[in-house]
């Protein structure tokens, strides 16, 4: 429950890190130029970099957590 809430709360708006201003006013073209800037561009190439990261992490620990599974249920 607890892994819920702290999902719920980082979906909730914040302001942008890459510069602030209104995105509104944008037109379907104009707006995917915008987000080919080299701030987004930076911002979403660290979302991806950060995503891999924990992607791993959890993998090495759910591979550590079989083994010590394993080492534990050893019949010898």
């Amino acid at each position: 429950m607890k892994k819920y809430a702290v999902c719920l709360l980082m979906m909730l708006p914040t302001a942008a890190l890459a510069h602030a201003g209104d995105h509104g006013h944008f037109d379907l073209a104009a707006l995917i130029a915008h987000l080919f800037e080299p701030d987004h561009l930076f911002f979403a190439a660290l979302t991806v970099i950060a995503s891999i990261l924990a992607y791993r992490a959890g993998r090495r620990a759910e591979a550590r957590a079989h083994l010590r599974k394993d080492a534990d249920h050893d019949p010898r």
